[in-house]
């Protein structure tokens, strides 16, 4: 298993044993992060049910800021560790929370810009993205993507909206925005509004420094 794309393109990575974890092909991955495009950059990320770490070190890749990786099962924090160090080598910038992802949306603190969820198929995510839209923990422009079956669309909570689907094989992708803020304006299928929200960000940010 290889990164896609990025400053670490083609990188090895780890995959752990045992069949409890499924990583995202290369593929979904690619496509994935051609849809985020502009977001990555600079981005705070969250990386649920991380597994290999694949998600999580592909936006590492692609520039983004820090990533936390987390996984309840020991396999998977050792093959993130070990491919973390690997790819990236700066330990500042990743942080792996070894636990269930309840307990660490709990103890999590901030925003996060890109939430990455990769649930086993059968059990979906919705308590967790609930609490996730409960404690504001996906900022206000943020976006949270979804991995899932392409035969069951997943359960949201109401204060999240699709603006976008996208299916590869048996492997489907679901992009959800916050309703409140900007995101909410993102026009609903359209990669480029996807992307637009943190343009308009780093923009804002500019026009305050001057």
């Amino acid at each position: 298993m290889r990164l896609a794309g990025g400053s670490r393109a083609r990188a090895v990575l780890s995959a752990p044993k045992g069949a409890k974890t499924r990583p995202t092909g290369a593929k979904v991955r690619e496509a994935m992060f051609a849809i985020l495009a502009q977001r990555v950059e600079g981005a705070r990320v969250l990386d649920l049910f991380a597994g290999s770490g694949a998600l999580g070190l592909e936006a590492m890749s692609r520039g983004a800021a820090s990533v936390v990786f987390v996984d309840d099962d020991a396999n998977a924090v050792m093959t993130i560790r070990r491919n973390a160090v690997r790819v990236i080598g700066d330990t500042d910038s990743f942080r792996i929370m070894p636990m269930q992802a309840l307990r660490a949306l709990r103890a999590l603190r901030g925003t996060f810009d890109i939430v990455l969820v990769d649930p086993p198929y059968e059990r979906g995510a919705l308590d967790e993205l609930r609490l996730m839209m409960q404690k504001s923990l996906l900022s206000p422009e943020g976006i949270a993507v979804l991995e899932h079956a392409s035969s069951a669309k997943p359960d949201l909570p109401d204060s999240l909206e699709v603006v976008k689907r996208a299916k590869y094989g048996d492997t489907s992708l679901t992009f959800a925005v916050c309703k409140r803020g900007k995101g909410a304006a993102l026009q609903s299928g359209s990669e480029a509004a996807v992307a637009r929200a943190p343009r308009e960000r780093k923009q804002a940010s500019r026009t305050r420094r001057a």
